[in-house]
Parts: C-alpha cells; structure tokens; sequence
C-alpha cells in the first residue's frame, strides 16, 4: 500500500525530469542562419574557474550559423605564446594573421553551446622557459548572444520592398543600434517558444498528479 501511495510523486519526478532536460540545449540548436556575437570564458579542465588562458582569448567570439550548422571565430592575442589550438583533437582553422599586433583569428565548428567545449592549447613563453600543454573548457554565456546579421529573405513578396530594404540596411550594419539590437532580440529569442510550450506541460502534469493523489485520498476515506 506504501509503494501505492507513493508512486504518484516518484512519476511526477521522472515526468519534471523528462520535461525540463531538453531546455538548456534549444538555444543552442534553434539559431536561424546569420552571424552572432557571444561572450566566453576559458575555463580549466577540472573546475569552473577562469584559467589563465583566459586572458588570451578576445571576447566576443563569433558565431556562424549555415544550414543549421555552427562555427565560432575566436581571437587570440599573444598569438606566439599559444603554439598549439586544438578542437576535438584537431587543429583549428587559421583565418588571418597578425604579426604586429601579435594576433590571429582562427575558426572551428560546435554542435553546442550549452555545455563546456574541451580543447587541447600549448603554450611557450620562452623569455621564462615555460612550455606547457593542457586542457581548457570553452564555457558560452548563451544570454549575451547577439546578432550581427541575418540573411536577406528572397521569398519576400514584391510589394513590400519598403522593408527589404529596411532590412538590408540593418544587415549591412548601417543603421542604428537600437535597430541592430531589435534584430538580435527578435532571431534569439524564437527558442523561448519551445521553453514555454514545456512549462504549459509542466503545470498540466502538475494539475493531472494532484487529480490523481485526491482521487486516491477521497477512496482511502470511503
């Protein structure tokens, strides 16, 4: 009778479970195609603090989405001191170089941004003999994405060209901030949908358990 009696909150439980795993990851998924500015911190293999490699990493990194498909650009100052810039055990993509200012852009793909990105860097400064190889994490800050730009939309109907090209001009990058802003807030927050349909299911399982327990008291009364 005890198993009976409690079974009804151990199913709440799994149903709660269930139901609210899949919300941290729809951010990261469900980004339209364009480009995007999101803020980073490296952090060390074991723990969530900032590593020292922190320091070398530019913030914001880039994100481009293509065809559902995500690639972060990331800037690196003391460019000679990082000798080695691993993703998944590859070499990242080097973009451009900078020798002046000591710098170099390089571009990898991501899957997620919900969870820490594991990399493998080598780092030598030789002025005082330090050569070492280790592990980071490459942890996202998912609310300070921001877009940068958005495709232009080709099946747009003919009599309103008046907001294409409204349109280009945000994309292009010459219109104002607030406009720009009005973009981003618009392409990242389409996730939040899915985030609301699970907390409607969320109150329904609620509602549906609590039906269930006083059904079972008022027969345990009887």
């Amino acid at each position: 009778m005890k198993v009976k009696k409690f079974l009804p909150f151990l199913l709440l439980i799994a149903l709660i479970a269930t139901t609210l795993m899949p919300m941290s990851t729809n951010a990261s998924t469900d980004l339209a195609d364009g480009e995007y500015s999101i803020s980073y911190t490296v952090l060390h293999s074991d723990n969530d603090s900032a590593s020292i490699a922190n320091d070398y990493w530019e913030k914001p990194a880039k994100i481009i989405v293509k065809d559902g498909k995500m690639d972060v650009q990331m800037t690196i100052n003391h460019s000679s001191w990082v000798t080695e810039f691993k993703v998944h055990n590859q070499d990242v993509r080097v973009l451009s170089t900078d020798q002046s200012n000591d710098k170099r852009t390089v571009q990898f793909p991501v899957s997620d941004l919900s969870n820490p990105l594991a990399a493998n860097i080598h780092v030598i400064v030789k002025d005082i003999n330090y050569d070492h190889g280790y592990t980071v994490r490459f942890s996202f800050d998912q609310n300070s994405l921001q877009a940068l730009s958005v495709p232009q939309n080709n099946n747009t109907n003919a009599s309103s060209s008046n907001s294409e090209s409204e349109t280009e001009e945000v994309v292009s990058g010459s219109q104002s901030p607030s406009a720009t802003n009005n973009v981003a807030s618009e392409n990242v927050s389409n996730p939040q949908t899915s985030d609301t349909t699970q907390i409607v299911i969320f109150i329904i399982l609620i509602a549906l358990t609590g039906f269930v327990l006083m059904r079972n008291f008022n027969a345990q009364k009887i």
